[in-house]
């Protein structure tokens, strides 16, 4: 996804790069511009004229972010406005990353789905305007995807979609904490059919139960060049298995630059329909922590317990919840990534 971050002052632009980082971590491909002053200072493109600026990157992007006022934001892409098919998603984020405002929804990329993610990053509170109305219908497949959530049962999952399409009752459980209102379609007493989003497969809070599994397993993994994807696989299936955790709750491999197009690793990532993801070894070196033993296949690469640090880096902090395995020129963790659930 192509993302514009333009922002208007220093602290607009420190914190612009702290979002660009981790747009660029999650695989996007970030341009940044500031106000013509501070560009060649902040080591960004300069916005000379911000009308003609955002006119270039309205067209060029599917999101953009402006680090400044809601005003001028409004202002500035007001005269580019068309439809939601073509225009790009649009957030607000404050100069002091307190809030994040969803905006413009675009066609690759909700708005709220992108002003939740950075608000994630900067310990911002997202605000939310343009959610759907009490007459909108709760779709089953969109909140998976979502909350990153593995939908188990998909002949179930249509049937209760057909009953929320037809305005049946459908019932909602989750063990995980909730940020926002559940819809009024969603609860209830004595009902049939549910959705329960948990890691529990063995509970059934109703007699028809939609389970909905977190994907936030991140997978560290290092490797020497070459190793065949066969192995690779073996290996990380077997300690997912031995650690009594399905490989349906994987939700990303993550590993060191070194690494970024091995044909192994990005191999089995294909073959699970996640994502692959990348560090450089800085980015990785200053996350501190109680780490196990040696990775000597990390060392090769002079990253000191490199598998746990992918897998806390890719979880944003999480727990590490499988501490480094190690085979023959391979080695793995895994880390939980914390989960909200989020409507």
């Amino acid at each position: 996804m192509r993302v514009c971050i333009l922002s208007f002052s220093i602290k607009g632009c420190i914190l612009s790069d702290k979002i660009e980082l981790y747009l660029e971590e999650e695989g996007h491909e970030v341009s940044s511009y500031a106000s013509e002053k501070i560009a060649a200072m902040a080591g960004k493109q300069p916005i000379a004229q911000l009308e003609a600026s955002t006119a270039k990157v309205f067209y060029e992007s599917d999101a953009i972010i402006f680090v400044g006022s809601c005003e001028t934001a409004i202002r500035a892409v007001a005269p580019f406005i068309r439809s939601r098919v073509t225009d790009p998603a649009v957030v607000v984020v404050d100069e002091l990353g307190q809030s994040v405002v969803s905006l413009l929804s675009g066609q690759l990329i909700t708005s709220n789905e992108l002003a939740y993610s950075i608000a994630d990053q900067v310990g911002a509170t997202p605000v939310i305007t343009n959610g759907a109305g009490k007459g909108g219908v709760f779709s089953v497949e969109a909140f998976a995807k979502k909350n990153h959530l593995y939908v188990v049962e998909s002949v179930l999952a249509r049937e209760i979609s057909a009953d929320l399409l037809y305005g049946n009752p459908v019932g909602f459980e989750c063990d995980y904490y909730i940020e926002g209102s559940v819809p009024d379609s969603l609860g209830g007493d004595n009902i049939e059919s549910g959705i329960f989003v948990s890691t529990d497969l063995l509970s059934n809070p109703f007699r028809n139960t939609l389970h909905l599994v977190p994907k936030n397993i991140i997978i560290g993994l290092v490797c020497s060049p070459g190793t065949r994807a066969s192995d690779i696989e073996h290996f990380m299936y077997s300690n997912l298995e031995k650690y009594h955790i399905p490989v349906s709750r994987v939700g990303r491999i993550c590993s060191l630059h070194a690494l970024d197009e091995e044909a192994g690793i990005t191999e089995v990532a294909d073959s699970m329909n996640i994502k692959y993801q990348t560090y450089s070894d800085d980015t990785l070196l200053e996350l501190e922590g109680n780490y196990s033993e040696d990775d000597p296949v990390g060392d090769i690469f002079n990253v000191d317990h490199a598998s746990e640090r992918c897998a806390l880096r890719g979880s944003h902090g999480g727990k590490l919840i499988i501490k480094t395995q190690l085979t023959n020129g391979i080695s793995m963790a895994a880390a939980v990534k914390k989960l909200t659930i989020r409507f």
